[in-house]
C-alpha cells in the first residue's frame, strides 16, 4: 500500500488505533507493508494520464516529478492540468513548470521542512527571476530562511543565482526557453549520487570536516564511498534522498510494515481446542 510522505504517519496511526471495535469479535491481526511512491510508481501513475495528453515522459522529466512533487497522487493531479496536444511529443520542461506550480506549497518537496516548499513553489509559478527579497515576500518567510537553503537548493542545481536574482533551474514559459530547454544539470546520465553528495556536503561541512577521512558525514566521500547510510541522517538524510531521486537511484527504505489489530500473545498449540 502506498500513500504520501506527510500522510503516512496520520494512515499509520489511524490503521494501528481504530476508533472502535466489535464486541466478541475474534482476535486477529494482519500485518500491512506502508510506503511511499518509489520511481516506478511515479513514471507509471504519470504515463497513465500523460497518454490521453498525447504527451511522453522523459528521464529527466521522471526524475523531477520523483523529486518535487510530494507524492505520486500529486504529481498526477499536476499533470492533469496539461492541454492534450494533436501530436504526440515529448512532455516540454516549462510545461512541467507550469503543472506543478498549480500544487500547493505543501505538496511539494514533503520530506523537506515545510519553508522548502515554499520557496520553490514560489520560483514555479514566477515569470522572471526573483530578488532576494521578492522571493522571501511572496514565499512568506524570512530572507535568512531564503539564505539558508539557498546553497543546498544550489548544490543539486534546482535553484539558480546571479546579479538579476533567484530562478529555478526550469524553463520559464517563453518561446526563448521553450526552444532551448533550461533544466537541472544533476539531471544528466554523467551525474551520479556521489556527485550531488559531494555538492551537498561541500554546502553543510565546515572544511576540516569536509576534508576528514574519519568524520561521520565526511568520511563518506572517501574510498570505499558509502553515502546510502547517510540516508537516515537526522540532518542530511532528507537532502541525500533528494539528491538520490535527481540522480535516478533507487531507495529500499521507503516500506515500513505495521500491525492492524491487537498484539496477540503466542499461544502453544496445545492450549487450543479441538
Amino acid at each position: 500500500m502506498k500513500t504520501s510522505t506527510d500522510s503516512r504517519p496520520k494512515f499509520k496511526h489511524s490503521l494501528e488505533t481504530p476508533a472502535a471495535l466489535a464486541e466478541d469479535a475474534p482476535e486477529f491481526a494482519v500485518r500491512v507493508s506502508l510506503s511511499t511512491g518509489d520511481r516506478a510508481t511515479y513514471a507509471t501513475a504519470a504515463t497513465q494520464i500523460l497518454q490521453s495528453k498525447n504527451l511522453r515522459l522523459t528521464r529527466e522529466i521522471v526524475s523531477l516529478l520523483h523529486a518535487l512533487a510530494g507524492s505520486p497522487y500529486a504529481a498526477t493531479r499536476a499533470l492533469q492540468q496539461l492541454a492534450t496536444e494533436d501530436d504526440r511529443r515529448e512532455l516540454r520542461p516549462d510545461e512541467l513548470r507550469y503543472a506543478l506550480g498549480t500544487l500547493e506549497p505543501a505538496q511539494l518537496l514533503s520530506d523537506l521542512p515545510p519553508t522548502v516548499g515554499r520557496i520553490v513553489h514560489t520560483l514555479l509559478t514566477a515569470k522572471s527571476r526573483l530578488s532576494q527579497r521578492e522571493l522571501a515576500d511572496r514565499a512568506d518567510v524570512s530572507t535568512r530562511t531564503v539564505r539558508n537553503y539557498r546553497d543546498r537548493l544550489e548544490a543539486l542545481d534546482l535553484i539558480r543565482v546571479d546579479k538579476n536574482g533567484y530562478r529555478l533551474a526550469l524553463s520559464f514559459q517563453t518561446a526563448t526557453e521553450r526552444h532551448d530547454p533550461v533544466i537541472s544539470t544533476v539531471l544528466e546520465e554523467s551525474q551520479t549520487l556521489l556527485n550531488a553528495v559531494d555538492a551537498l556536503l561541500g554546502t553543510i561541512l565546515p572544511p576540516d570536516r569536509y576534508g576528514d577521512p574519519d568524520d561521520p558525514l565526511g568520511s563518506t566521500l572517501f574510498w570505499p564511498p558509502n553515502s546510502s547510510r547517510l540516508l537516515e541522517h537526522s540532518m542530511v538524510g532528507p537532502w541525500m534522498r533528494l539528491a538520490a531521486t535527481l540522480t535516478a537511484i533507487e531507495l529500499t527504505r521507503d516500506s515500513q510494515a505495521i500491525q492492524i489489530g491487537p498484539m496477540l500473545e503466542q499461544r502453544s498449540l496445545a492450549h487450543i481446542p479441538p
